[in-house]
This record gives structure tokens, sequence and C-alpha cells, in this order.
């Protein structure tokens, strides 16, 4: 079945592997349907606008640096498409740890190579290596284009050493968030082929609520109910809160359970399952709040 119910997704189970590859770690999101692109920003000369209470109130302390490869294998990511995103993303992780998000590089890539040569094929050819890479593509076997979004590392060529240290992955890896940029979220009344079949909710969809009217919202057919949700503010939030979520990850200490509202989570917050908020939840990007203050622990320059 191709959407999932809600309460099974945010539980989803994520395996952190080995030191030098991680198990990818899928975006859990509500009901959304892997389909053709919205309309995206692609002038970057205008100011992303978000909702006054979630704008970053602090200077930053620090840059993460990113590069951006866009597997064009999968679809067609510009420059300026990228750097908009990861503008976006930056207000999300200034705002909860500090530290702003800067793209470094951009490149095109249609070798159509699994997402961890694309990774490792990148920082083998690059004189500057960036804190953590940002890949655009559906993902191996589908699973970005399914999730929205997972998250890996690689291993720093040549002994090098990450400023920002994970304490599961140590100092000599870069982080990777396999992003789907045009994920729709709360897609509404699409069908298996991503095709509009119906001017209300279908198989799963609006976490599950048959039946719901869709309406036309950033760019596609929206569930209405989930209209007013953070992750709906602009076309592309959901991908920006996508890449902070996977940039995250690696900081936690229980994969899936480092995801904001698991039972792991709850009991080093102290935060009862009845206590949990879609809004906050959305406001964390979907991790834990404890772990952006792991992040910035681990930024050791």
């Amino acid at each position: 079945m191709r959407r999932w119910l809600f309460v099974i997704v945010i539980l989803l189970a994520c395996t952190l592997g080995s030191p030098a590859s991680m198990t990818p770690i899928p975006r859990p999101i509500a009901s959304s349907a892997p389909t053709a692109a919205p309309v995206h920003p692609t002038n970057t000369s205008t100011p992303i606008s978000l909702p006054t209470a979630i704008q970053p109130t602090v200077a930053p302390i620090g840059s993460f640096k990113v590069a951006v490869i866009v597997d064009d294998r999968s679809e067609p990511v510009s420059r300026d498409q990228a750097q908009a995103v990861i503008q976006e993303a930056s207000l999300g992780l200034k705002r909860l740890a500090q530290f702003e998000m800067l793209m470094i590089d951009f490149v095109d890539d249609n070798s159509g190579e699994v997402s961890s040569s694309l990774a490792n094929n990148y920082l083998a050819r690059t004189p500057q290596i960036p804190n953590g890479i940002v890949i655009f593509s559906f993902g191996d076997d589908g699973q970005a284009k399914l999730y929205g979004g997972y998250s890996m590392v690689v291993t720093v060529p040549n002994g090098g050493r990450n400023s920002f240290i994970s304490p599961l992955q140590g100092s000599d890896k870069v982080y990777v968030a396999v992003i789907h940029f045009s994920h729709r979220f709360a897609a509404c009344g699409y069908d298996d082929t991503g095709d509009l079949a119906s001017t209300t909710s279908i198989d799963g969809e609006c976490r599950n609520q048959s039946g719901t009217a869709c309406v036309q919202r950033n760019g596609y057919s929206m569930c209405a109910n989930l209209t007013d949700a953070l992750y709906a503010s602009t076309p592309t939030y959901f991908a920006a809160s996508t890449i902070v979520h996977e940039f995250l990850h690696p900081f936690g200490v229980s994969s899936s359970d480092d995801h904001y509202g698991t039972p792991g989570c709850n009991a080093i917050t102290g935060m009862t399952p009845a206590q949990f908020d879609l809004n906050q939840d959305e406001l964390y990007n979907g991790i834990c709040p404890y772990i952006y203050d792991r992040f910035k622990a681990g930024f050791q320059p």
C-alpha cells in the first residue's frame, strides 16, 4: 500500500549501521504522494517568508557548510531552487541550534550511482570538504520519493576531520541527506500512478481520514484539513525541514526513537504521549528537541 497510517509512520523503525556507513533513516511523514513537482521558488533575492513565531531571533554562532548534488536521473533542480531551500533549512537550524546552513557548492550528476557513491565520488574530487551533503534524488530504491528523505554518512577522505562530531559516528564522517525536492506534503486525491483521481482523500491520505476535501495549495492538490500545518506554509518547507531532520539524525542516540514524540524521546524530555503536539513536532522538524543540543555540543572546530 502506497500510503501509511500516520501512527505507523511516526514510529517507523530506523536502525543505525556501522560507523562507516549508516543504514538509511527515512523521514517519517503523515500522508503525501510521490508525484510530479509543484511550482518552487527560483529567485534567491526574494526572502523566505515564514510565520513570525519560527523566525530565528539570534545571530548564528557558526556555519554548517553543505554541498548540493542533483541526481539528474531523478528530477531537475536548479542552483537557484537549491539555494532557496537551503536558505529555508538554514532558518530552522539557526532557530533551534544557532548555526546557519550555507551552500558552498552545487553540482549535477547523471551517473545513476547509488547515493553513497554520489557522495563519495564528489568528496574524491572536491578540494573543500563540506560538513554535509544534500543529494536531491528519488533515492536508492525510491526511498526518498516514498518518505521525503533519509540520512546516511560517508567517510572523509585522506584521514580528514569534520568540525561537527557525531557522538555515534565520530569525527571522520560527512553527513548525507538524500532529499526528494518536490515531495508533496499532505497530497490529496492522487492514485498510485501519481495522477489526480479524486476531489476527496483516498487510500489513507489526509492522515487516514478518507473523504477529506482536497484543495489547491502550493501548486498541487492538498488535504483541506492540513493546509494550516507548518509543513504546508511554503512550497518547499517540508523539503527544507527534511534536510534539517536528516542532518540531525547522526547526533541522536537511538535512531527512530530520536523522532519527536517517540518513547525514547519522551523518556529523555519527560513528555507524555498525551502531551504530543503536532505543531511542536513540525517546529522541531520531527526530531526530539534534545538532539539540537547534541548537535551544538558536537561543533569542535
